[in-house]
């Protein structure tokens, strides 16, 4: 009796530590696939988690995740996916003119907000909105967007804190428009991607006044540096010249590696 009672408690004991180590690899799998959202205006991913719109499939528990190889608008996510970085949440990407419930929203001056739950190192953060005459009851394609971003920040490797927002101006449109967020990560080949579904009464929010005595200011690319991912159409500066990622690259320096190609 006494052997039989040594060996269940080692066989109890071997399950427990198999459990333990199946839990915490289960809690870092979670920790490591959190990473942001749009909550303002609130995302379409956002809404389905509140419950607001519905048939979403898992998105409802993790808005977070819409992680998809950075790069766009060129090829790094497929037409008709694009709400859905890729397939991930395959269902965020049916399309028609009342499938989501939408934001109120003006053109003009804007404050755009993400709340973030893994602080990634950034590369950049660009928004896109579909062309006026776009058609909402087709997938979401590139021909749907205008593809030059209608705002983009360059982070230069930083890491940001968990509210990061933008002020920025939304282009003119009337009706219902969707405007594409990406976060673009600097020490891997991902982004991060949100939809957001805009309906624009037709005002427009004034843009601040500047400062008169701050001359306006060139764009501020971020410095190359040796650790970090680009991908095609990606700026840098290196010994004060400004050059553009022709394809993917890391650790070529620009002015030796015919990747980069050198803009001023």
């Amino acid at each position: 009796m006494i052997g039989k009672k040594k060996g269940h408690s080692f066989l109890q004991s071997i399950g427990f530590t198999v459990l333990a180590s199946a839990l915490f690899v289960f809690a870092n799998a979670e920790s490591a696939s959190a990473h942001g959202y749009i909550e303002s205006p609130k995302s379409r991913a956002l809404l389905c988690a509140e419950r607001v719109n519905t048939d979403c499939g898992g998105v409802i528990y993790e808005p977070q995740s819409l992680e998809a190889p950075k790069g766009f608008p060129g090829a790094s996510i497929p037409d008709g996916q694009i709400a859905s970085a890729g397939g991930v949440f395959p269902q965020l990407d049916a399309q028609s003119s009342n499938r989501w419930s939408k934001v109120n929203m003006n053109s003009g001056y804007q404050t755009f907000g993400w709340h973030l739950t893994a602080m990634h190192s950034t590369a950049k953060w660009h928004y896109y909105i579909t062309k006026p005459n776009w058609n909402p009851n087709q997938p979401l394609t590139r021909d749907q967007f205008e593809l030059v971003p209608f705002y983009e920040k360059f982070d230069g490797g930083a890491r940001p804190g968990q509210k990061v927002s933008h002020q920025l101006t939304v282009p003119e449109r009337s009706g219902y428009h969707v405007i594409l967020g990406v976060w673009d990560v600097a020490d891997t080949v991902n982004a991060f991607y949100q939809v957001i579904d805009a309906q624009f009464s037709g005002g427009s929010n004034p843009t601040p006044n500047p400062d008169p005595g701050s001359p306006e200011q060139p764009p501020a690319y971020p410095a190359w540096t040796s650790t970090a991912t680009y991908v095609g159409g990606d700026y840098v500066t290196h010994n004060g010249q400004v050059y553009r990622a022709k394809w993917w690259t890391r650790g070529e320096t620009p002015g030796r590696a015919d990747v980069w190609e050198l803009i001023r």
